[in-house]
């Protein structure tokens, strides 16, 4: 058996995007070394960082990634059917995700587009581990999954990215996690970042500019070492601005200029001409002066001198570029500055930040000066977008913010779901992204609560009002790592070991009423909770108004705040369960 054997963990990252997918992987016992998959198809020499997220269902089976047949009808952007509501304008009539729409089986749902890609990329990933390791090391080490996901998700898209991870095989005697994108490919640049180029108390913002969202977030430095710590400045923001939008306005210049013929054009044909704008054009616009005109192939179409069209070459000169490129730069460029200016206006918090880092000057309830912006993700490594950032950004003071452009910005997000893996929980104090409460019954109170509201508890006989709201943190608040915040719940149960339902809920306002008929508040997800597993003693036993007995259970519920997602634990007699199963809607 091989040496690695006495130790038993794999951290795999799993970088799952809208046009392409990564993966990297680390054993703990060289917890140093990050690998990244880079070989997708079996004979072929060639190598990539990343492979297509697509899948096709054809006659011989599923075919996914760079191994289907390039004729073969094919699902792409199927990811963004997981958020639909912030997708929607996506979905215009010749776009890829219109036609993955149509092309999706009778009987299956996005969902289970996602797992079945994702099974496939699970497959793979074994298949690499076991010829990289041997076998017999994978079969004897637990395996940790760490998924990234946007950040602007909502909870219940991030839920369906873990049943399709559990679906796909994922979850098979495994650990899965999510963790957000920007957070991911933050850890990774600022731990590849030259260490006396940081120092404690430097504020950085993160712009994560991917195939299809933009994510900015920014962190402040509380601890270098032993190991690298930080904190959450202001709640992170996002937009649908990512690369791909630019694809699809380059269609739109190629529809206005030969008309009805782009509808004529053979699907192959133009997934091959907005390849082409993508892989080249795209990636090495910087309109410079000795750019010029910009061609693109553009095939089937004849010549047209009035379309600009010659020799099966679409041309477009720098200004037709800049027009394509500008919307959505200055979308980044709002949500950038939108950070800059509040992460400018928040004064650093000693009580929270200076418990575990030595003192300094900087921790003096001063106000935060943005030290650099960090450009990641796949349009990160665009030289025209960072040279507008450069341009436009401004902090407080007048001053223009260093940019950070880290080598292989393509692969961050997945090298840092990995070093999360490994390193464990990085950011230790985080921003309440909503304020969240639960669902709640409370004694009446005649003048206060509405008499619409008034019943009679059918087991103790009480006048109790329903419809409260207990809030348990509220929008933009602390949340500290070992800190999630908790309530007791007191409730009736017929039997010992019955499930408990409690409705969560959430609101967009910092300071929502304490009532769940307001305008603003939604159910967030739903909470069935297993007391079986809670010992007998713990109930108590009463005698209700019917003369019937019924059993009363004290619990504390918390919620633990995690990089992209909320776990739902309860607490008895200071044993903590995780038999908290959420249903999100």
């Amino acid at each position: 058996m091989s040496q690695l054997s006495g130790w038993n963990s794999i951290k795999i990252g799993v970088d799952f995007g809208t046009t392409y997918s990564g993966v990297a992987w680390a054993h703990t016992s060289i917890p140093g070394e990050i690998n990244i998959i880079d070989r997708w198809v079996i004979g072929r020499n060639r190598t990539c960082a990343k492979v297509p997220s697509e899948i096709a269902y054809t006659s011989s089976g599923v075919k996914w990634g760079f191994g289907i047949p390039r004729k073969e009808p094919r699902l792409a952007w199927f990811k963004l059917l997981l958020d639909p509501t912030k997708y929607s304008h996506a979905s215009t009539a010749n776009s890829p995700l219109a036609r993955t729409q149509l092309l999706i089986p009778p009987g299956k749902k996005p969902v289970d587009v996602v797992a079945d890609y994702l099974s496939e990329l699970y497959k793979h990933t074994i298949d690499h581990l076991e010829k990289s390791l041997g076998k017999d090391v994978v079969e004897v080490s637990s395996l940790e999954f760490i998924l990234t996901v946007p950040a602007v998700w909502s909870d219940e898209a991030k839920d369906l990215t873990l049943q399709a991870a559990e679906s796909a095989g994922f979850g098979r005697k495994k650990s899965i996690r999510l963790i957000s994108e920007p957070e991911a490919t933050t850890v990774c640049c600022l731990k590849e970042i030259e260490p006396k180029n940081l120092n404690v108390g430097d504020t950085f913002v993160v712009a994560d500019c991917g195939d299809r969202t933009v994510d900015v977030i920014s962190y402040t430095i509380t601890r270098i070492s032993p190991q690298l710590e930080l904190v959450e400045c202001v709640g992170g923001t996002g937009a649908v601005c990512g690369s791909t939008v630019l694809n699809e306005r380059f269609e739109e210049l190629v529809r206005d200029r030969i008309g009805d013929k782009f509808d004529k054009m053979k699907h192959e044909a133009r997934l091959y001409m907005v390849k082409e704008f993508n892989d080249i054009l795209k990636r090495n616009f910087t309109d410079s002066e000795d750019e010029g005109i910009s061609t693109c192939p553009i095939p089937g179409i004849a010549d047209d001198s009035t379309a600009g069209i010659k020799g099966g070459m679409f041309a477009m000169d720098r200004e037709e570029m800049r027009k394509i490129f500008d919307p959505v730069v200055q979308k980044i460029v709002q949500l950038v500055q939108q950070q800059v200016n509040e992460v400018e206006k928040t004064k650093v918090n000693p009580s929270l930040e200076e418990m575990r880092i030595p003192p300094t000057s900087y921790f003096s309830g001063q106000t935060r000066q943005v030290k650099a912006l960090i450009l990641v993700g796949s349009f990160g490594e665009s030289e025209y977008l960072r040279s507008q950032l450069q341009n436009q950004i401004r902090t407080s003071d007048g001053r223009k913010l260093s940019i950070l452009q880290p080598p292989n910005a393509w692969t961050a997000a997945v090298r840092g779901a990995v070093m999360r893996g490994l390193e464990g929980e990085m950011v230790r104090i985080r921003k309440a992204p909503n304020s969240y409460g639960r669902l709640c019954n409370e004694r009446f109170i005649a003048g206060v609560h509405p008499k619409r509201d008034g019943y009679i508890d059918r087991h103790n006989g009480e006048y109790m009002c329903k419809g409260r709201v207990q809030w348990y943190v509220q929008k933009g608040e602390h949340i500290e790592e070992n800190d999630p915040p908790r309530q007791t719940v007191s409730i009736s149960l017929d039997e010992i070991g019955e499930r408990v339902s409690i409705t969560i809920l959430e609101s967009d306002s910092p300071d929502p009423p304490n009532t769940s008929r307001s305008t603003g508040i939604r159910t967030a997800c739903t909470l069935e909770v297993d007391t079986s597993v809670i010992p007998k003693e713990k109930f108590i036993r009463n005698i209700g108004i019917s003369g019937q007995p019924y059993f009363r259970l004290i619990f504390d519920l918390l919620m633990n705040f995690q990089s992209a997602s909320i776990l739902y634990e309860f607490e008895v007699g200071g044993r903590v369960y995780r038999d908290v199963k959420a249903h999100y809607h």
